[in-house]
């Protein structure tokens, strides 16, 4: 019997089996997230816009990275906050430098980059002319960006109004004559409707009043060898 209360008394001194190896520690929310961010960060190889998704994810895992780096081992978690901060760090650097590859390739050899918006619309009729900025622009080989006016017809377009945005475009309003430029395609080519997508054009910019057959009155015309959906917004 004494040997027996011995064992009983010892096993009650003893500590529970684990119980220092099994401490639990809790982990933060934002670890789970940033977790959540590694997959939706891949959409930002659909979309330049979309690069916002990693940069979000990255901001989160550092900070998730940062609180547990200070709880002094009371949370834990940061080896895989630390990975998916170092992932999204990889795939934002990656698809930054296609969406600037892309900028860079897409306009056609031998033409000049403009924008629509800050090169032509903002510049404005000066005193009911055109500005000086946008008259060194006639007869140039140039490559702009900008949306398609709706017509009646939406296939085998031999010309189209192309609009600085896709506010007129999409809503039906009337483009201001510095707002948009009458395309001609040349060589034969047609092109069809792109409805609240983005284009590109390259061509020769004229100069130069004409009512077409949509109504409206572009002072600004282009003569159109190349047509292709943008590869990137700005």
């Amino acid at each position: 019997m004494s040997v027996v209360r011995e064992m009983m008394s010892e096993s009650l001194n003893q500590p529970e089996f684990g119980q220092d190896e099994f401490q639990y520690r809790p982990m933060p929310p934002l670890v789970p997230v940033s977790m959540a961010f590694v997959c939706l960060s891949m959409l930002a190889g659909l979309s330049d816009l979309l690069l916002i998704v990693p940069l979000v994810g990255i901001v989160l895992a550092f900070i998730a990275y940062y609180q547990i780096s200070k709880s002094q081992g009371e949370l834990s978690g940061g080896p895989i906050a630390l990975s998916s901060l170092v992932l999204m760090l990889a795939i934002f650097i990656s698809f930054a430098g296609l969406h600037l590859h892309s900028y860079a390739t897409e306009i056609p050899p031998g033409f000049q980059r403009v924008n629509f918006n800050s090169d032509i619309s903002q510049k404005g009729f000066p005193n009911q002319n055109v500005h000086a900025d946008v008259a060194k622009l006639a007869e140039k080989q140039i490559y702009l960006k900008g949306y398609m006016f709706p017509f009646r017809e939406t296939r085998d377009l031999k010309q189209f109004v192309l609009c600085k945005d896709s506010g007129d475009c999409c809503f039906g309003g009337q483009p201001k004559p510095t707002d948009m430029i009458l395309v001609h395609m040349k060589g034969g080519k047609t092109v069809n409707y792109h409805e609240k997508q983005l284009v590109g054009v390259a061509g020769t910019l004229r100069i130069e009043p004409t009512l077409d057959e949509s109504g409206l009155m572009p002072v600004y015309q282009l003569d159109c060898t190349y047509f292709a959906p943008a590869k990137t917004w700005y």
